[in-house]
C-alpha cells in the first residue's frame, strides 16, 4: 500500500499549539484524521474572527461554534460539534479551561431513501451515456472516452464517485483486474475487484491512443490533467438521465450519482438471495468490498431486498451470472 498524504494544519490562533499536539497524538495512534483537520482549520479561523486572545475554550465560544450554519447539513453540523468536543476533552486533560458537560449530541437525520435503478433503467442509462458521448468536445478532448467507462465502473464496482475520480493510473491493475482505493471515507484503503468485462473495457479504454497520449497521473483525467470535480460528473449524470427518460425529483431528491453505488449493493444482495444464500452470512463480504466502517451501514440495504424491488430479483439471475455485475457495453 502507498502512503497517503496527510492534510496539513494551517493554524495561527491562540489554540494553534494545542491543535497541533492534538492532531499529532491522533495520528501517532494510526488515524489519518484528515476530515477533522479540515474542521480544526475552520475552528482556527473562527477563533481569529472571534478575537480570542487567551487559550480558554469558554462555554460561550463553544456555543457559538456549535450553532448550525445557514444551509449546513445535519451530518456536517454533527461532525463539527463532535470534533470540538474531542478537542475540548484534550484541552482539559492538558490543564486548559474547557467545557466538561455537554448536551446530547444531535444526530443527523437519515430520512433519505436511495433510488435503486432497475436493470432496464441501468441499460437505458448506459445507452444514453454512449449516445451522448459520440461527439468530441474540443474543450475536453477525451471526455467522450472517459465518461462511458467511468459510469460503468461506478455501477459495476460500487465506488463512491470521489473514489473513482481520484484513481491514478498506477492504482488500476489491468492484469489482475483490481482497483486500489486509497484514503477513502473514514481514511480507509481497500482493494476492489472488477468483473472480467469491466477489466477488459478498462484495458480497451487505456489502450486508446488519445487516452494513452493524454499526460496525466489520473485514470480518468480532466482537461487540466487533474481529476474531475464531482459537480461536473453530476451535471453530465442529470443530462444522461433525461436522455434515458428516467425522471429526476430535483436536487436532494435523486436519483443521485451515489445511487449507482446503492444500486450495485442491492443488485448484489438480490443476486445472493436468488441463489438461496444467507444474506446475513454474506453481508461482511459486501461490507468489506464497499469499504464500510462496520456492518450497520451495509445492513441498511437489507430492507430493500427483495420485497421492495421484486422485479430486480426476478430478472437479475438471468442477467448477471456472477456476484459482481458485468458491463453493459453494447449499443441498443
Amino acid at each position: 500500500m502507498k502512503t497517503v498524504e496527510l492534510l496539513p494544519l494551517h493554524c495561527s490562533c491562540v489554540f494553534a499549539p494545542y491543535i497541533c499536539d492534538f492532531v499529532e497524538q491522533k495520528r501517532a495512534l494510526g488515524h489519518k484524521y484528515n476530515s477533522y483537520v479540515e474542521i480544526l482549520n475552520q475552528f482556527d479561523k473562527f477563533c481569529i474572527l472571534q478575537s480570542v486572545e487567551e487559550p480558554v475554550l469558554s462555554a460561550d465560544l463553544f456555543s457559538k461554534w456549535c450553532e448550525k450554519r445557514l444551509q449546513e447539513n445535519d451530518t456536517t453540523h454533527h461532525m463539527r460539534i463532535q470534533c470540538l468536543r474531542s478537542f475540548a476533552e484534550f484541552l482539559r486533560n492538558n490543564g486548559v479551561e474547557a467545557p466538561a458537560n455537554f448536551h446530547p449530541l444531535p444526530r443527523p437525520r437519515k430520512t433519505f431513501m436511495p433510488y435503486i435503478f432497475t436493470n432496464d433503467e441501468i441499460r437505458r442509462f448506459l445507452v444514453a451515456v454512449d449516445r451522448q458521448c459520440r461527439t468530441v468536445n474540443a474543450n475536453s478532448p477525451i471526455r467522450h472516452l472517459v465518461l462511458p467507462v467511468l459510469f460503468r465502473m461506478l455501477y459495476t464496482c460500487g465506488l463512491r464517485v470521489s473514489e473513482a475520480l481520484k484513481l491514478k493510473v498506477e492504482d488500476v491493475d489491468l492484469q489482475q483486474g483490481t482497483l486500489l482505493v486509497l484514503d477513502a471515507k473514514g481514511g480507509k484503503d481497500r482493494l476492489v475487484a472488477m468483473s472480467e468485462t469491466m477489466t477488459a473495457l478498462c484495458r480497451e479504454y487505456r489502450s486508446n491512443e488519445s487516452v494513452h497520449n493524454f499526460e496525466s497521473d489520473y485514470f480518468f483525467p480532466a482537461p487540466d490533467r487533474g481529476f474531475y470535480d464531482t459537480s461536473t460528473i453530476y451535471d453530465r449524470f442529470r443530462e444522461y438521465l433525461f436522455a434515458a427518460n428516467i425522471g429526476h425529483g430535483g436536487r436532494g431528491k435523486g436519483p443521485r450519482v451515489h445511487d449507482l453505488r446503492h444500486t450495485f449493493a442491492v443488485h448484489v444482495l438480490n443476486s445472493w438471495a436468488a441463489q438461496g444464500k444467507d444474506l446475513y452470512t454474506c453481508l461482511p463480504i459486501l461490507s468489506t468490498y464497499l469499504g464500510h466502517k462496520n456492518l450497520n451501514a451495509t445492513q441498511q440495504y437489507l430492507r430493500l431486498v427483495p420485497e421492495f424491488y421484486s422485479e430486480v430479483t426476478n430478472s437479475f439471475e438471468t442477467s448477471f451470472g456472477t456476484v459482481f455485475p458485468e458491463v453493459a457495453n453494447e449499443e441498443l
